[in-house]
Protein backbone atom coordinates (compact mmCIF):
# COMPACT_ATOMS: atom_id res chain seq x y z
CA UNK A 1 0.00 0.00 0.00
CA UNK A 2 1.41 3.37 -1.04
CA UNK A 3 1.79 6.32 1.35
CA UNK A 4 -1.08 8.10 -0.41
CA UNK A 5 -3.32 5.06 -0.03
CA UNK A 6 -2.45 4.81 3.66
CA UNK A 7 -3.21 8.50 4.16
CA UNK A 8 -6.52 8.16 2.32
CA UNK A 9 -7.42 5.12 4.41
CA UNK A 10 -6.57 6.97 7.62
CA UNK A 11 -8.61 9.97 6.46
CA UNK A 12 -11.62 7.72 5.83
CA UNK A 13 -11.25 6.13 9.27
CA UNK A 14 -11.05 9.55 10.92
CA UNK A 15 -14.09 10.71 8.97
CA UNK A 16 -16.09 7.68 10.09
CA UNK A 17 -14.95 8.12 13.69
CA UNK A 18 -16.14 11.74 13.70
CA UNK A 19 -19.40 10.74 12.05
CA UNK A 20 -20.11 8.12 14.73
CA UNK A 21 -18.91 10.26 17.65
CA UNK A 22 -21.25 11.52 20.33
CA UNK A 23 -19.00 14.41 21.37
CA UNK A 24 -17.76 15.81 18.03
CA UNK A 25 -19.47 17.48 15.10
CA UNK A 26 -17.58 18.12 11.83
CA UNK A 27 -18.84 21.32 10.23
CA UNK A 28 -18.17 20.08 6.68
CA UNK A 29 -21.84 19.25 6.06
CA UNK A 30 -23.33 22.22 7.90
CA UNK A 31 -24.57 24.96 5.49
CA UNK A 32 -21.93 27.58 6.32
CA UNK A 33 -20.81 30.28 3.90
CA UNK A 34 -17.20 30.32 5.08
CA UNK A 35 -15.15 27.61 3.32
CA UNK A 36 -12.50 27.93 6.03
CA UNK A 37 -14.97 26.53 8.57
CA UNK A 38 -15.58 23.38 6.53
CA UNK A 39 -12.55 21.76 8.11
CA UNK A 40 -13.48 22.76 11.67
CA UNK A 41 -15.24 20.68 14.32
CA UNK A 42 -17.30 21.33 17.42
CA UNK A 43 -15.94 19.41 20.41
CA UNK A 44 -17.33 18.86 23.92
CA UNK A 45 -14.94 19.07 26.88
CA UNK A 46 -15.29 17.47 30.32
CA UNK A 47 -17.23 20.48 31.61
CA UNK A 48 -19.72 19.93 28.75
CA UNK A 49 -18.67 23.21 27.17
CA UNK A 50 -18.29 23.38 23.39
CA UNK A 51 -15.16 24.56 21.67
CA UNK A 52 -14.43 24.99 17.96
CA UNK A 53 -11.41 23.05 16.76
CA UNK A 54 -10.09 25.16 13.90
CA UNK A 55 -6.96 23.15 13.26
CA UNK A 56 -5.66 19.74 14.29
CA UNK A 57 -2.32 18.14 13.46
CA UNK A 58 -0.37 15.30 15.10
CA UNK A 59 2.72 17.51 15.30
CA UNK A 60 1.40 21.01 15.96
CA UNK A 61 -1.54 19.88 18.07
CA UNK A 62 -5.10 21.16 18.24
CA UNK A 63 -6.17 24.79 18.03
CA UNK A 64 -9.47 25.20 19.86
CA UNK A 65 -11.34 28.43 20.53
CA UNK A 66 -14.67 29.34 22.07
CA UNK A 67 -17.58 29.67 19.61
CA UNK A 68 -17.70 33.44 20.14
CA UNK A 69 -14.00 33.76 19.29
CA UNK A 70 -14.20 32.17 15.83
CA UNK A 71 -14.59 35.59 14.20
CA UNK A 72 -11.21 36.60 15.66
CA UNK A 73 -9.43 33.86 13.70
CA UNK A 74 -11.24 33.89 10.37
CA UNK A 75 -13.78 35.86 8.41
CA UNK A 76 -17.30 34.65 9.17
CA UNK A 77 -20.72 35.98 8.36
CA UNK A 78 -23.27 36.86 11.00
CA UNK A 79 -25.33 33.88 9.83
CA UNK A 80 -22.37 31.48 10.19
CA UNK A 81 -21.71 32.79 13.68
CA UNK A 82 -25.35 32.38 14.65
CA UNK A 83 -25.40 28.77 13.40
CA UNK A 84 -22.19 27.92 15.26
CA UNK A 85 -23.51 29.45 18.48
CA UNK A 86 -26.76 27.48 18.15
CA UNK A 87 -24.96 24.21 17.48
CA UNK A 88 -22.57 24.85 20.36
CA UNK A 89 -25.58 24.95 22.68
CA UNK A 90 -26.54 21.36 21.89
CA UNK A 91 -25.77 18.77 24.57
CA UNK A 92 -24.82 15.96 22.18
CA UNK A 93 -23.62 15.57 18.60
CA UNK A 94 -24.72 12.00 17.85
CA UNK A 95 -26.54 11.60 14.54
CA UNK A 96 -29.86 10.61 16.12
CA UNK A 97 -30.30 13.57 18.43
CA UNK A 98 -28.84 15.84 15.74
CA UNK A 99 -31.68 15.03 13.35
CA UNK A 100 -34.33 16.56 15.60
CA UNK A 101 -32.03 19.28 16.97
CA UNK A 102 -31.05 20.58 13.54
CA UNK A 103 -34.68 20.59 12.47
CA UNK A 104 -35.66 22.67 15.50
CA UNK A 105 -32.80 25.08 14.80
CA UNK A 106 -33.85 25.43 11.16
CA UNK A 107 -30.48 24.13 9.92
CA UNK A 108 -30.95 22.00 6.82
CA UNK A 109 -28.23 19.50 5.95
CA UNK A 110 -28.24 18.73 2.22
CA UNK A 111 -26.16 15.57 2.54
CA UNK A 112 -28.52 13.35 4.54
CA UNK A 113 -25.82 10.68 4.68
CA UNK A 114 -24.09 12.94 7.19
CA UNK A 115 -26.87 12.10 9.66
CA UNK A 116 -26.37 8.36 9.30
CA UNK A 117 -23.95 6.11 11.14
CA UNK A 118 -20.96 4.92 9.15
CA UNK A 119 -21.11 1.47 7.57
CA UNK A 120 -18.37 0.35 9.96
CA UNK A 121 -20.44 1.35 12.99
CA UNK A 122 -23.57 -0.31 11.58
CA UNK A 123 -21.59 -3.48 11.07
CA UNK A 124 -20.26 -3.23 14.62
CA UNK A 125 -23.80 -2.89 15.95
CA UNK A 126 -24.83 -6.09 14.18
CA UNK A 127 -24.12 -7.96 17.43
CA UNK A 128 -27.40 -6.51 18.69
CA UNK A 129 -29.39 -7.28 15.52
CA UNK A 130 -30.47 -10.78 16.50
CA UNK A 131 -32.59 -9.72 19.46
CA UNK A 132 -34.34 -7.02 17.39
CA UNK A 133 -34.84 -8.95 14.16
CA UNK A 134 -35.61 -12.51 15.29
CA UNK A 135 -38.79 -11.66 17.27
CA UNK A 136 -40.09 -9.75 14.26
CA UNK A 137 -39.36 -12.66 11.93
CA UNK A 138 -40.85 -15.31 14.21
CA UNK A 139 -43.97 -13.24 14.84
CA UNK A 140 -44.65 -12.85 11.14
CA UNK A 141 -43.37 -16.10 9.67
CA UNK A 142 -43.17 -18.43 12.66
CA UNK A 143 -40.27 -20.84 13.10
CA UNK A 144 -37.99 -21.73 10.22
CA UNK A 145 -36.24 -18.40 9.63
CA UNK A 146 -33.67 -18.68 12.44
CA UNK A 147 -30.90 -17.69 10.03
CA UNK A 148 -32.16 -14.12 9.66
CA UNK A 149 -29.98 -11.81 11.77
CA UNK A 150 -30.45 -8.39 10.16
CA UNK A 151 -32.86 -6.19 8.26
CA UNK A 152 -30.84 -6.95 5.14
CA UNK A 153 -31.42 -10.66 5.78
CA UNK A 154 -35.13 -10.04 6.23
CA UNK A 155 -35.24 -8.08 2.99
CA UNK A 156 -33.62 -11.03 1.19
CA UNK A 157 -36.66 -13.11 2.12
CA UNK A 158 -38.71 -10.84 -0.10
CA UNK A 159 -36.15 -11.03 -2.91
CA UNK A 160 -36.19 -14.81 -2.98
CA UNK A 161 -35.53 -16.28 -6.45
CA UNK A 162 -38.77 -18.15 -5.94
CA UNK A 163 -41.11 -15.32 -6.93
CA UNK A 164 -44.20 -17.16 -5.71
CA UNK A 165 -42.61 -17.73 -2.28
CA UNK A 166 -41.50 -14.10 -2.01
CA UNK A 167 -44.96 -12.89 -2.95
CA UNK A 168 -46.49 -15.19 -0.33
CA UNK A 169 -44.11 -13.89 2.35
CA UNK A 170 -45.00 -10.31 1.51
CA UNK A 171 -48.66 -11.17 1.68
CA UNK A 172 -48.22 -12.80 5.09
CA UNK A 173 -46.42 -9.74 6.44
CA UNK A 174 -49.03 -7.37 5.03
CA UNK A 175 -51.89 -9.39 6.50
CA UNK A 176 -50.34 -9.73 9.97
CA UNK A 177 -49.19 -6.14 10.28
CA UNK A 178 -51.80 -4.25 8.30
CA UNK A 179 -48.99 -2.61 6.37
CA UNK A 180 -49.72 -2.28 2.63
CA UNK A 181 -47.39 -4.30 0.40
CA UNK A 182 -45.93 -1.18 -1.20
CA UNK A 183 -45.02 0.28 2.20
CA UNK A 184 -43.23 -2.77 3.63
CA UNK A 185 -39.74 -1.78 2.34
CA UNK A 186 -40.12 1.64 3.98
CA UNK A 187 -41.33 0.02 7.19
CA UNK A 188 -38.25 -2.23 7.30
CA UNK A 189 -35.91 0.73 6.77
CA UNK A 190 -37.61 2.75 9.50
CA UNK A 191 -37.63 -0.21 11.87
CA UNK A 192 -33.92 -0.73 11.22
CA UNK A 193 -33.20 2.93 11.96
CA UNK A 194 -35.09 2.81 15.26
CA UNK A 195 -33.40 -0.32 16.55
CA UNK A 196 -30.00 0.93 15.37
CA UNK A 197 -30.47 4.09 17.42
CA UNK A 198 -31.14 2.04 20.55
CA UNK A 199 -28.22 -0.27 19.73
CA UNK A 200 -25.96 2.78 19.23
CA UNK A 201 -26.75 4.23 22.66
CA UNK A 202 -26.47 0.80 24.26
CA UNK A 203 -23.09 0.27 22.61
CA UNK A 204 -21.88 3.65 23.83
CA UNK A 205 -23.05 2.94 27.38
CA UNK A 206 -21.63 -0.57 27.55
CA UNK A 207 -18.28 0.69 26.26
CA UNK A 208 -17.98 3.11 29.18
CA UNK A 209 -19.30 0.83 31.96
CA UNK A 210 -15.84 -0.60 32.80
CA UNK A 211 -14.52 2.94 33.25
CA UNK A 212 -17.47 3.86 35.46
CA UNK A 213 -16.93 0.77 37.61
CA UNK A 214 -13.22 1.56 38.05
CA UNK A 215 -13.98 5.21 38.73
CA UNK A 216 -16.42 4.37 41.53
CA UNK A 217 -13.75 2.22 43.20
CA UNK A 218 -11.19 4.99 42.60
CA UNK A 219 -13.31 7.76 44.12
CA UNK A 220 -14.28 5.61 47.11
CA UNK A 221 -10.58 5.10 47.78
CA UNK A 222 -10.04 8.85 47.44
CA UNK A 223 -12.81 9.57 49.94
CA UNK A 224 -11.08 7.30 52.46
CA UNK A 225 -7.77 9.20 52.21
CA UNK A 226 -6.82 11.54 55.04
CA UNK A 227 -6.36 14.48 52.65
CA UNK A 228 -10.02 14.18 51.68
CA UNK A 229 -11.60 13.38 55.02
CA UNK A 230 -9.71 16.28 56.64
CA UNK A 231 -11.52 18.75 54.37
CA UNK A 232 -15.33 18.83 54.75
CA UNK A 233 -15.65 20.60 51.40
CA UNK A 234 -13.48 18.05 49.57
CA UNK A 235 -15.26 15.13 51.26
CA UNK A 236 -18.67 16.52 50.31
CA UNK A 237 -17.71 17.17 46.69
CA UNK A 238 -16.23 13.68 46.27
CA UNK A 239 -19.36 12.13 47.73
CA UNK A 240 -21.63 14.18 45.48
CA UNK A 241 -19.61 13.34 42.36
CA UNK A 242 -19.66 9.65 43.23
CA UNK A 243 -23.42 9.70 43.79
CA UNK A 244 -24.15 11.59 40.57
CA UNK A 245 -21.98 9.29 38.42
CA UNK A 246 -23.66 6.29 40.03
CA UNK A 247 -27.09 7.84 39.45
CA UNK A 248 -26.40 8.59 35.79
CA UNK A 249 -25.04 5.10 35.17
CA UNK A 250 -27.96 3.36 36.89
CA UNK A 251 -30.56 5.55 35.24
CA UNK A 252 -29.16 5.18 31.71
CA UNK A 253 -29.18 1.41 32.21
CA UNK A 254 -32.83 1.56 33.28
CA UNK A 255 -33.81 3.80 30.36
CA UNK A 256 -32.19 1.41 27.90
CA UNK A 257 -34.15 -1.40 29.55
CA UNK A 258 -37.29 0.71 29.10
CA UNK A 259 -36.54 0.99 25.38
CA UNK A 260 -36.20 -2.79 25.25
CA UNK A 261 -39.61 -3.11 26.91
CA UNK A 262 -41.10 -0.80 24.27
CA UNK A 263 -39.80 -3.14 21.56
CA UNK A 264 -41.14 -6.21 23.36
CA UNK A 265 -44.57 -4.58 23.59
CA UNK A 266 -44.46 -3.86 19.87
CA UNK A 267 -43.50 -7.46 19.01
CA UNK A 268 -46.63 -8.71 20.75
CA UNK A 269 -48.88 -6.66 18.48
CA UNK A 270 -47.11 -5.66 15.26
CA UNK A 271 -49.04 -3.13 13.20
CA UNK A 272 -48.71 0.39 11.86
CA UNK A 273 -50.16 2.06 14.95
CA UNK A 274 -47.95 0.21 17.47
CA UNK A 275 -44.87 0.84 15.31
CA UNK A 276 -45.47 4.59 15.16
CA UNK A 277 -46.12 4.61 18.91
CA UNK A 278 -42.84 2.78 19.57
CA UNK A 279 -40.91 4.98 17.17
CA UNK A 280 -42.28 8.19 18.67
CA UNK A 281 -41.49 7.16 22.23
CA UNK A 282 -37.91 6.23 21.39
CA UNK A 283 -37.16 9.17 19.08
CA UNK A 284 -38.54 11.67 21.60
CA UNK A 285 -35.84 10.43 23.99
CA UNK A 286 -32.94 10.63 21.54
CA UNK A 287 -31.95 14.13 22.62
CA UNK A 288 -31.96 13.42 26.36
CA UNK A 289 -30.28 10.02 25.99
CA UNK A 290 -27.60 11.51 23.75
CA UNK A 291 -27.06 14.44 26.10
CA UNK A 292 -26.60 12.44 29.28
CA UNK A 293 -24.61 9.67 27.65
CA UNK A 294 -22.36 12.22 25.94
CA UNK A 295 -21.62 13.88 29.27
CA UNK A 296 -20.87 10.60 31.01
CA UNK A 297 -18.64 9.33 28.19
CA UNK A 298 -16.66 12.57 27.85
CA UNK A 299 -16.01 12.80 31.60
CA UNK A 300 -15.05 9.15 31.95
CA UNK A 301 -12.77 9.24 28.90
CA UNK A 302 -10.91 12.29 30.18
CA UNK A 303 -10.61 10.74 33.66
CA UNK A 304 -9.28 7.51 32.11
CA UNK A 305 -6.73 9.49 30.09
CA UNK A 306 -5.48 11.35 33.17
CA UNK A 307 -5.59 8.28 35.44
CA UNK A 308 -5.00 5.19 33.26
CA UNK A 309 -4.65 3.07 36.40
CA UNK A 310 -5.39 3.52 40.09
CA UNK A 311 -1.76 4.12 41.00
CA UNK A 312 -1.42 7.34 39.01
CA UNK A 313 -1.58 10.64 40.91
CA UNK A 314 -1.55 11.50 44.59
CA UNK A 315 -4.61 12.52 46.66
CA UNK A 316 -4.17 16.24 45.97
CA UNK A 317 -3.93 15.68 42.21
CA UNK A 318 -7.01 13.48 42.26
CA UNK A 319 -8.98 15.92 44.39
CA UNK A 320 -8.17 18.79 42.06
CA UNK A 321 -9.35 16.76 39.06
CA UNK A 322 -12.62 15.83 40.77
CA UNK A 323 -13.36 19.42 41.72
CA UNK A 324 -12.28 21.18 38.52
CA UNK A 325 -13.08 18.65 35.78
CA UNK A 326 -15.61 16.09 36.97
CA UNK A 327 -17.93 18.07 39.25
CA UNK A 328 -18.72 21.00 36.86
CA UNK A 329 -21.76 20.18 34.75
CA UNK A 330 -22.82 16.99 36.56
CA UNK A 331 -25.77 18.75 38.16
CA UNK A 332 -27.06 19.69 34.68
CA UNK A 333 -26.70 16.10 33.47
CA UNK A 334 -28.57 14.90 36.54
CA UNK A 335 -31.38 17.38 35.92
CA UNK A 336 -31.63 16.27 32.26
CA UNK A 337 -31.82 12.62 33.31
CA UNK A 338 -34.45 13.25 35.98
CA UNK A 339 -36.60 15.12 33.45
CA UNK A 340 -36.19 12.31 30.91
CA UNK A 341 -37.31 9.73 33.47
CA UNK A 342 -40.37 11.80 34.27
CA UNK A 343 -41.36 11.93 30.59
CA UNK A 344 -41.10 8.14 30.44
CA UNK A 345 -43.13 7.75 33.63
CA UNK A 346 -40.22 6.05 35.40
CA UNK A 347 -39.74 5.95 39.16
CA UNK A 348 -36.76 7.74 40.79
CA UNK A 349 -33.48 5.84 40.82
CA UNK A 350 -32.27 4.64 44.22
CA UNK A 351 -28.63 5.66 44.57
Amino acid sequence: MSKKEKNDQQADQNKNADKDAIDRLPLANIPLASSALKGAKLIKNARMETSVEIHSDPLSGSLQVSPDAVKDFMKTSARDQAIINSLAGLHSFDVYSLRSSLKKLGVEVENTDALELSDDMKEGLSIYSMEFIQPLVEKIFGQGYEGVHSVEGLQKIFKDPDIAKARQNLKIMAEKTGIPLAEIPTFLEEYSDVFLSVAYYRYGFESVVPDVDRFLFWVQDLRARRDTSASPKAATQCKEVEEMIRFLSNSIRERLAQFQYVFETFWKDINVATFHQMRQQIEENHASMGSVLCGLIVKMHLWKKEFPDNNVGGPSTRLKFVMTELEPGLDKLKALEIEARKRLGMKPVTI
